[in-house]
């Protein structure tokens, strides 16, 4: 059967979805011959062929990905641009090689999908990691976040040989050796001198942070002028400086299973404190914090007798639940929580509103109008999703552990810088 008999095949198959692996078999049988033909057909099958024809290109490997590049070379905007990209991205471990090449080709678009499969071959692909830390440094900001996914994907077993850059040279990749063991989270594996280096990199990073709207599911809130207490206070250590991207990136993925050199199995946590924004310090810790969110008073106070002042916000739009609290100098003040039925504790502050005496309903005493998370974080701090360019933004983030000696290495995932 000829290669457009077989094509047309496959979108039969798609359309019913059957299985197309033994038409993909074929159409890639013939092997390099057969790629100029698939790839003139990207831009003519429907969506859901497109699979089988990137399965087939994939099956021939390197002669096929020389074709795919080509196609894509041939103008900056071609009608089936993306069909092309799809493919670029897809090819397997035989392909590194050419993946290598495409980073130096002139088309910044083909750069981008040989950053894109290389990302997708995670770890097989750690040796073209020295082709890949220039773009951390490239003038386009797209091209350096794509750069920052594919090391983040090629993952902390890297570590190793950047610290040797980092050592031995080459010199021209030294200094993106530092930001790419920032990425990775590796920051544990630098000499003491390097350290250094990589606290200033990341302080210039944070001096150039935009603040802007951060999540408002849980967090805690603590003056900026008194937050050091809070270290302490939560049994935090080796705490390093981080710009938002880096806390936000770590708050993604902020839990790991440790074993000790006895064979006890603990969990360590990674918690984000963010730069002084108006004011205030917000401290995220959502994995430690969730069995206690419903008997948080302890942290609460703890918190709060160090730093004066911390202030405790929880809130589900699913179960429609939801907390605020304050506790001052050690003593829960203040509390609205809200899971079926509302309750309040304390008195109500000066900014809250009453309900009123209405004889139809049935109040606590101390009940007021303030039932929202947001509405009171307003009036006590600031509302996280409310940061934006006009939010005064001071210093930098920090990133603790919960448990000593587990290290910033143990978590897994890149970081953002």
């Amino acid at each position: 059967m000829d290669q457009t008999a077989l094509i047309a095949e496959l979108e039969q198959a798609a359309k019913h979805s059957q299985p197309t692996a033994g038409i993909v078999r074929r159409l890639a049988e013939p092997g390099a011959a057969a790629a100029p033909g698939l790839v003139a057909a990207l831009g003519t099958v429907t969506r859901s062929a497109l699979g089988g024809l990137r399965d087939a290109l994939r099956l021939i490997g390197p002669p096929a990905f020389d074709i795919t590049v080509a196609a894509r070379a041939r103008a900056d905007k071609v009608p089936d641009g993306w069909e092309l990209d799809h493919v670029l991205r897809g090819f397997d471990e035989r392909c590194i090689p050419q993946y290598r090449a495409a980073l130096t080709h002139p088309m910044k678009e083909i750069r981008l999908q040989a950053l894109g499969g290389l990302k997708n071959l995670g770890e097989a692909a750690a040796g073209t990691l020295t082709d890949v830390i220039p773009f951390l440094n490239d003038a386009d900001s797209y091209t350096r976040y794509a750069a920052e996914q594919t090391l983040g994907a090629i993952g902390t077993g890297t570590g190793s040989v950047l610290r040797d850059i980092r050592r031995d040279g080459p010199a021209h990749l030294r200094r993106c050796a530092l930001t790419a063991l920032a990425i990775i989270g590796a920051a544990d594996l630098l000499d003491e001198r390097d350290r250094r280096a990589l606290e200033r990199l990341i302080r210039i990073k944070a001096a150039q942070d935009t603040p802007d709207s951060l999540p408002d599911h849980q967090w805690i809130a603590v003056p900026g002028a008194t937050y050091e207490g809070l270290f302490d206070a939560m049994g935090l250590h080796d705490r390093i400086p981080c710009t938002l991207s880096m806390g936000l990136s770590a708050a993604e993925n902020d839990a790991v299973d440790v074993t000790d050199p006895d064979g006890t199995r603990h969990t360590a946590y990674r918690v984000f404190v963010t730069p002084e924004l108006d004011g205030w310090r917000l401290v995220y810790a959502n994995t430690p914090l969730s069995p206690t969110v419903w008997n948080y008073a302890d942290v609460l106070e703890r918190l709060s007798a160090a730093c004066g002042q911390a202030q405790f916000f929880s809130q589900d739009e699913h179960s429609d639940s939801m907390i605020w609290a304050v506790a001052l100098d050690g003593v829960l003040r203040r509390r609205y929580r809200r899971n079926e039925l509302p309750e309040w504790e304390g008195d109500p502050m000066e900014w809250e509103t009453p309900l009123g005496d209405d004889p139809e309903e049935e109040y606590e005493p101390n009940a007021t109008r303030e039932c929202d998370t947001n509405a009171a974080a307003w009036s006590l701090s600031l509302v996280p999703e409310e940061v934006n360019a006009d939010t005064t933004l001071r210093g930098h983030g920090w990133l603790a552990i919960s448990r000593p000696d587990v290290g910033h290495t143990a978590f897994s995932g890149a970081l953002r810088i």
